[in-house]
């Protein structure tokens, strides 16, 4: 298909790089074996869903404005929920034939969604000229032929580009993906410049407010370490040494306001030796500090468990690695970060 040819490669790359990071998230390989774009009326599309799927919104902000939405089938939810809580391979295979879903189930679906989502932003937010970033929206169970079906439900009405992959993963059966975004806001992003955007002055522009709001040297790239292992917080800095990131150090109980009040730490790197509550309010703090410029959060732990890597996504940690890493993998779990700030 020819329309939209910038956005189908933004896509694609999204969609590779989600389900990469949702293989590592789910210890599973996740692949796409098929895909292909078309475009569909909504009660077109409506009309051909044959299972109880979700579907969940991805609110477009800052300059390109608007909504799209994933479409899941109840049963691949299952298997991604079920995998992620570490439920054995035999019995998540007897959950998604019965199609029993449980509320930690919905909870790791979600999980795994806002994984997707952060993948979709990583690289969204390099492609496009103009600021943008995308936030997931509570799903929503629709079934066929019993839920409401008019203009606003289960989505709007109107014309959408639909992306359809075929997913694979390794002892279990999965459906597909569908990602449906109106016509007008895919071309927002094929443009790469918004509809009735306008010149406006920035701060560089207007000395009045450059004078007013100092703002952080150019090009810095300040990364926060808390770690209280004093050869990994060693091997941290060592692997940052002579990169044009500026490494802070700091104790896992130091003061976390004071450290991010400034703005200009663009990323923190949460060392431990495993995932307790200690980590997890750490997170919290983090989150709840950086509400109006949201720093993501890497932890960096010797022992994960399922619930571990559950609860840190839920309550904070953009990303997580296990140590001991390589120093690669470490500047490249960073770079992804740093480069979609």
């Amino acid at each position: 298909m020819d329309r939209f040819p910038k956005l189908q490669k933004m896509l694609l790359a999204a969609l590779n790089q989600a389900m990469l990071d949702g293989g590592m998230l789910l210890g599973h390989e996740l692949t796409v074996k098929e895909s292909e774009f078309s475009t569909c009326e909504k009660q077109d599309f409506v009309k051909k869903i044959e299972d109880a799927s979700f579907i969940v919104g991805v609110k477009s902000q800052e300059d390109y404005e608007g909504i799209f939405y994933l479409i899941i089938t109840l049963r691949d939810a299952i298997v991604l929920g079920s995998l992620l809580l570490g439920v054995p391979p035999a019995r998540v295979s007897e959950k998604k034939k019965l199609a029993i879903i449980e509320p930690d189930d919905v909870d790791a679906f979600s999980e795994f969604t806002n994984q997707v989502i952060g993948s979709f932003n990583s690289v969204f937010k390099p492609a496009l000229p103009k600021k943008v970033h995308l936030k997931l929206l509570d799903p929503k169970n629709f079934i066929p032929g019993s839920d409401k079906v008019d203009a606003e439900e289960p989505l709007p009405d109107g014309e959408y580009f639909l992306l359809r992959a075929d997913l694979g993963i390794p002892q279990q059966e999965l459906d597909r993906i569908d990602i449906l975004i109106p016509s007008t806001l895919a071309s927002f992003f094929d443009l790469q410049d918004p509809a009735g955007a306008t010149a406006c002055s920035t701060p560089a522009e207007s000395g009045e407010d450059d004078a007013e709001t100092p703002a952080s040297p150019a090009g810095e790239r300040t990364v926060l370490i808390l770690e209280d292992n004093s050869m990994d917080m060693q091997f941290f800095q060592e692997t940052l040494s002579g990169t044009e990131i500026k490494a802070m150090s700091a104790p896992l109980d130091a003061d976390l306001t004071d450290l991010l009040s400034n703005g200009r730490v663009k990323a923190v790197l949460l060392g431990a030796n495993d995932v307790d509550d200690r980590e997890i309010s750490i997170c919290i703090k983090i989150k709840s500090i950086s509400t109006n410029s949201p720093v993501p959060v890497i932890m960096c732990a010797t022992e994960w468990t399922r619930v571990g890597v559950l609860k840190a996504l839920k309550y904070g940690a953009s990303d997580i690695m296990v140590k001991p890493c390589t120093q690669d993998e470490l500047k490249g779990k960073l770079a992804k970060y740093l480069n979609a700030a």
